[in-house]
This record gives C-alpha cells, structure tokens and sequence, in this order.
C-alpha cells in the first residue's frame, strides 16, 4: 500500500506566506520572536477575504512551556493552583473591577516603606477596603487627612496614655474625661458650651487646687453670668464703672467706705441719686469737698464727681449744737416740747406762749396771768405783782 503525505505550505525562515487560499495552512519554521512571525501556523481565514491569519505555532506553545506559578522571563503568566505566582512586575498597577478600577500611584519606595515587615493578615487589610481619608467609617481603618486630620466619630476602648491629639472637630465621651497636661488650650470659632445635669456637683473650674488664678473673659471681652451668683471669698472690681441693677441691694457691713485719701483730688464723696418731677434729675447728698461741709442738693449739677446746686431741705430731727448757720427756718412746729439752752433768739413776730411763767431773772414777770382791769405791775421787793391803785379817803 503506498503511503501518501500531505504537506502544508512552510518555510525555514520567520516570515508569514504572501497569500493563501481559503483553508490552507502554512508555517514559518524560523526561529520566532516578538517581533518578527517565525514558528507560527497561518491559515487563509475564508471570513475575511482569505487574509493571511495567525492561528498559533510553538512560539505560543513555548511561552507556556513553564512551572505554573513561576513568573519566568520573556513567558505566559501562568498562576499555580492557588492562583498565586511568584513575581509581578509592572509599570503601572489597578485595583479594583473592570471600569471602577483605581490606579495606584505610590512609588516602590513608598510601598516598601509603608509594607515593608508587615505581618497583617489578608483580613486585616481588608480593613483598609472602603476607608476614606480623612473619615471615620464605621468597622474600616482610619486614614487620616492631607494635614494629619481625621473627620467624624471616633470611638476607643480606655486608653491609659494618649500623649498628643490634633484638632479635634467634636468629642462625645460616655465616662469621665480626665485632660492632664501642663498647658490645654481650647480655642473654636463658634460656640464653646460646657453644661451638665448634675445639680449637685455642677461645673467646678479650679476647684481643687488653692490659690490658683482664673480668668474668664478677654480685656475687652462681655461676659454674663446668666443665673445666681455667691462669691465665698473677697470681691474685687477693678473697673472705671460698676452698674448694678438690682431691685434691693443688703449690705451686711455697717461701714460703707467711698472715696481714697491716697491725695487730695477736691472731689466731693457721697451718694447721687437719680429721681424725677416730670423731668430727670440728679441728686446729691454727701460731702461737699469745696467748703469741708455735708450738703444735700436735689437738683445737682455733676461737673466730674463735683456736684453744685441749691442746697435743698434736710426733714429731721436733729440734736447737738447748730453752728454757724445764719438762718433757721422752717414751718409752723405745733409741738416744740424743749430747748434746753437757746443762747439768743431773734424776734418771734407771732404765737401763743403756753410754757410756764418766765422769771424776772430771765427777764419776764414771774405771772402766768395779766391781772384786772385798772391795776398795775409793782415790785414788792422780791417779786412782782399786780395791785390796785388807790389813794385813800379824807375827810
């Protein structure tokens, strides 16, 4: 029987045949490369015009010709049974799905010093998959910020010693929060509040230590004390002003002091009063430093803590000696019970006397009656008396 061969188109070099028919088969025996067509199997593809088609060879068969799992040089990557291989080179990495993929711009150096002695397992850096910079995202790793920050809640477990914070946005604590540090700064641009519900306790701000200094406000600041307020220790005020608006003011020391004699600045010292006639006015009553004398004057005049005016009228009861005072007036008394010592007394122009009888050592009569009608004054050598006049009969 003879035996018939059948042989396809080929040649010995690395090129592909000029043509083909339809189905024919031809191959380049030529050492292949990639970048020439040697040891490649061509076919003329039908569906398209008969062109000249590679459709395999053992260039291909040979770059699988390889330990799978082994990254070998110039070949296939072909992964082993666990899909694993062992090395990967690229220019440029991706991860994530088709179309949502993200490219991973980090440098080796980077990587390495990042990685490098990581010991994680796969599910802890898993950790790392849907975290977002700058962000708390619940069950995820923190990454934080361009400038060291992180965003949302954060929540931990009690930490024994955490030695430095950045800025913190907002701070929600379920326990005690004890801050020790030797300078603690809290500064916001919106409100600060500090508020609790214990009534008993309440808010203390160096409280426990003695003699520590504290300052609430700014040198130009407005601060409010919105409720009670109990100073247990001394008050000092050290303003140009103090305003107080109180409907009753107790004072528990029985000596108010005013005023300093640290020199003599001829301000006058007492109390100005506001009242009002229909128009507003100020009054004064006080010391009056010009002439070294108290006044009381209704409707003052205060020229810098120097009050002038009319002196008005004082209601009282007054006892002790009046000195220089050139003029006493005042209403009609109906009771004046006692003068134990009138040194002199002007003209009384009207009135009824209902004392007892002056004596004649005081410049009376020593009678508390006028007498009858036609009879006379005389003296009888120790007192007077009234006696009719009478000169006798004759005969």
């Amino acid at each position: 029987m003879a035996v018939n061969i059948i042989k396809i188109k080929r040649t010995t070099g690395a090129t592909a045949p000029s043509a083909l028919n339809a189905g024919e088969l031809a191959f380049s025996g030529g050492t292949g490369t990639q970048s020439n067509l040697g040891q490649r199997l061509f076919i003329g593809d039908p569906a398209n015009s008969n062109a000249v088609t590679v459709i395999g060879g053992n260039y291909f068969s040979n770059l699988m010709d390889h330990a799978h799992g082994t990254t070998t040089a110039s070949s296939a990557l072909i992964v082993d049974a666990n899909k694993s291989t062992s090395e990967i080179r690229t220019a440029a990495l991706h991860l994530g799905t088709s179309g949502s993929d993200t490219l991973i711009t980090a440098t080796a150096t980077e990587i390495n010093s990042a990685l490098d002695g990581i010991t994680s397992t796969a599910a802890e850096l898993n950790l790392l998959d849907g975290s977002v910079a700058n962000t708390v995202v619940n069950n995820k790793a923190v990454i934080y910020g361009s400038s060291g920050q992180v965003k949302g809640t954060l929540s931990t477990a009690a930490q024994p010693n955490i030695t430095s914070l950045g800025t913190i946005v907002g701070l929600t604590t379920s326990g005690a929060l004890d801050i020790n540090g030797t300078t603690i700064d809290i500064d916001a641009s919106d409100d600060v509040t500090i508020d609790t519900s214990d009534t008993t306790g309440g808010i203390k701000i160096g409280a426990n230590v003695s003699g520590v200094p504290v300052t609430v406000g700014h040198t130009t600041s407005e601060v409010t004390i919105g409720d009670n307020l109990t100073v247990t220790g001394d008050l000092t005020v050290s303003g140009t002003t103090t305003t107080v608006n109180s409907t009753t003011v107790a004072i528990a020391d029985p000596i108010f002091e005013i005023g300093s004699s640290a020199s003599d600045d001829n301000l006058d010292r007492g109390i100005k009063f506001k009242w009002s006639d229909g128009g507003a006015k100020n009054g004064f009553f006080g010391f009056d430093d010009s002439t070294g004398k108290f006044t009381f004057i209704p409707d003052a005049t205060d020229t810098n803590n120097v009050f002038s005016g009319t002196a008005g009228t004082i209601v009282a009861n007054l006892e002790g000696t009046a000195t220089q005072a050139t003029t006493v007036m005042g209403a009609t008394q109906s009771n004046i019970t006692s003068i134990p010592n009138l040194a002199t007394i002007g003209t009384i122009t009207t009135g009824v006397w209902n004392a007892t009888a002056i004596a004649t050592s005081k410049g009376g009569t020593g009678l508390s009656s006028v007498g009858s009608s036609g009879q006379i004054l005389v003296s009888n050598g120790s007192a007077l008396a009234y006696q009719n006049i009478d000169g006798g009969t004759y005969s």
